[in-house]
This record gives C-alpha cells, structure tokens and sequence, in this order.
C-alpha cells in the first residue's frame, strides 16, 4: 500500500508546486493582458500584442489588408487616444 501512496504523495506535491507558475498574468496599468485584449479588441481591432507605453498602452493591431500598425489607448478608460 506505501509503495503507491508515496509516489502518488509526490506526483500530487509536484503539479500543486507547479501550479503558481500558470497562475500568474502580465498586467497592463494594474489590468490583465488578457482583458486590455479583449477590450480592445471589441472596439473592432483585431490585436496581437498589447504593452506600457510611458503613460499609454500601445496595441499591436492587424488590419484587413494584413497590414500591422500600432494604436496607442489611454490606461484607464482603454479609449483610442487620437
């Protein structure tokens, strides 16, 4: 009974011990990368990186021709800065 409780004992021990490294996300101006995406993307870019950018957020966005710019959004409201 041991010899299975105790290599069981370490599998369980090792994927909780590596649980933090998945765990952690990048964040922009204090929000997930994962939401600044997303909202970006949802005033119609279509995205692939976003980064701090001094006191702005640059989006690396693609446009329909394939074209690859960069958009630059304020870090609070996520808004087009003009």
């Amino acid at each position: 009974m041991n010899k299975f409780i105790i290599p069981a004992s370490l599998v369980a021990f090792t994927l909780a011990a590596g649980t933090p490294a998945f765990a952690t996300t990048d964040t922009i101006f204090d929000h997930t990368e994962t939401y600044v995406q997303q909202d970006i993307a949802d005033q119609g870019f279509n995205v692939t990186d976003v980064e701090e950018w001094g006191e702005l957020i640059v989006a690396t966005v693609v446009d329909a021709e394939g074209h690859t710019s960069f958009k630059f959004f304020d870090q609070d409201t996520i808004a087009l800065v003009r």
